[in-house]
């Protein structure tokens, strides 16, 4: 960690605040989750003891117990009788996601990758069993939300959020909770941040889209799985090279 950080974290705690309505705690935990974020502690250091860390911070060891506590809660922190000690990010929980993707002042392409493809398996896996065991009113209802996307020119946003729609309705008829909560995670940890006024101008091939769009449907009037898991997989690449081009784009730009 930098020296010259030390003697201005208290003020910049303070100055902080009010302006973001974080509470100490909560502003305490995320200044020491970028840190070991960025590598500043590394796995398996210790982190400085309660003391110091109420010194630097300029706050009471309460707080800092608290805001600790908060970091083994996000799975980066592991709190021993020898003190506080950092965890490998591989094993931190998916609420990590936000802060990583948050880092830098532009998302990592890697990273994004990395998530669309979880998020165009688990709904690709989901549809396919989903279709398998729907009723018949249960795939009008599918064919209604891919008909509505067909309808209209969407941005990449709206064109997420209609994706993750009809994925919750896959989980749904498939009846699993778990995939459920991962799949919402991981739209918060997504959506939100590309809905921000900042996020890179990402720009579907609108013909290639709506030809994905129509093979879904073809898919799910014929109840064919396989066809429409393809399909699936298929809107997530695109959606991925497109991301990942615009961050291209935006990081030529910004350097």
């Amino acid at each position: 960690m930098k020296n010259d950080s030390k003697t201005s974290t208290g003020q910049a705690t303070n100055n902080l605040l009010r302006p973001n309505n974080l509470s100490r705690v909560e502003l305490i935990t995320a200044t020491l989750r970028d840190e070991i974020l960025r590598g500043q502690y590394r796995t398996g250091e210790r982190l400085p003891s309660e003391r110091d860390l109420a010194a630097k911070f300029e706050t009471n060891r309460g707080a800092i117990r608290e805001a600790l506590k908060k970091l083994e809660q996000l799975g980066i922190a592991s709190i021993n009788p020898g003190g506080v000690r950092v965890v490998p990010i591989e094993e931190a929980s998916l609420s990590i996601l936000g802060p990583l993707i948050d880092l830098d002042d532009k998302p990592d392409a890697i990273l994004i990758g990395h998530m669309l493809d979880v998020v165009g398996t688990l709904i690709s896996m989901l549809a396919r069993t989903a279709i398998d065991r729907a009723s018949d009113q249960e795939i009008e209802e599918m064919l209604t939300i891919v008909q509505r996307m067909i309808g209209i020119e969407t941005t990449t946003l709206t064109n997420q959020q209609n994706w993750q729609a009809l994925g919750s309705y896959f989980a749904q008829i498939n009846n699993n909770l778990v995939l459920r909560l991962i799949l919402n995670g991981l739209k918060a940890q997504f959506l939100q941040r590309h809905a921000k006024t900042d996020a890179p101008d990402i720009k579907l091939d609108q013909q290639k889209n709506l030809a994905i769009l129509k093979k879904l449907e073809s898919s799910l009037q014929q109840r064919d799985s396989v066809a429409a898991a393809t399909v699936i997989i298929d809107h997530f690449l695109m959606v991925k090279k497109a991301v990942q081009s615009a961050l291209e784009v935006e990081n030529v730009n910004h350097n």
